[in-house]
């Protein structure tokens, strides 16, 4: 049932973006079109993945993988909601937040290093993994801004603001979703965050 929702999702938002492809042709926004057209390949990259290297992705990962492509790159860039309300950029940031908290513990089990006694090690990992996926995000858009003479950091107009803002609003994500971890430890025997491993095993 979950795969056909994925599968649903995928087609329709590819095909949404197809149109704006269409749109973007015919206006003449041609900076744009690279972003129209990537979103079917942004979209299948789990699958793509775990049929390269082997990697056991559930349904349920791969759904909330498509739905943070969809709020984040679909909505956030190709309908350019980033431009339109000025809080969606850090809503953006701090789904990624915990999405990637979320994915720190799959990368854990994946290592075969993953142990429920080891709470600080797997709190520290957590907010690490989160802070470095978080960093090497704003060194891409450094270079996109150095190589290609872009402002996506806003650093013209907002210096380091921006840039800090986008990494402390991860870094609440990924807090919040550590302090759920260490709660479910101590109170839940199948919370979702137990569930997430589990499955993977």
């Amino acid at each position: 049932m979950m795969k056909k929702l994925n599968n649903v999702l995928i087609f329709l938002c590819s095909l949404a973006a197809a149109c704006f492809f269409v749109r973007d042709l015919n206006v003449g926004s041609y900076d744009r079109l690279l972003g129209d057209i990537t979103i079917p390949l942004v979209l299948l990259l789990p699958r793509i993945f775990s049929k390269l290297f082997k990697i056991k992705i559930t349904s349920a990962m791969e759904l909330v993988y498509v739905i943070f492509i969809i709020l984040a790159q679909f909505i956030g860039s190709v309908v350019n909601l980033y431009n339109k309300v000025w809080w969606y950029d850090l809503f953006a940031h701090f789904l990624s937040g915990v999405l990637t908290s979320i994915l720190a513990l799959v990368v854990l089990n994946w290592f075969g290093i993953y142990k429920e006694k080891n709470r600080g090690f797997n709190f520290l990992f957590i907010i690490s993994f989160t802070l470095m996926i978080a960093s090497i995000w704003e060194f891409l858009e450094f270079g996109a801004d150095t190589f290609f003479g872009m402002n996506v950091q806003h650093s013209l107009d907002t210096g380091v603001r921006d840039t800090m803002e986008d990494m402390l609003i991860a870094f609440l994500g990924s807090l919040i979703v550590s302090i759920s971890y260490l709660v479910e430890n101590k109170i839940a025997k199948n919370g979702f965050l137990k569930r997430v491993v589990s499955d993977l095993k």
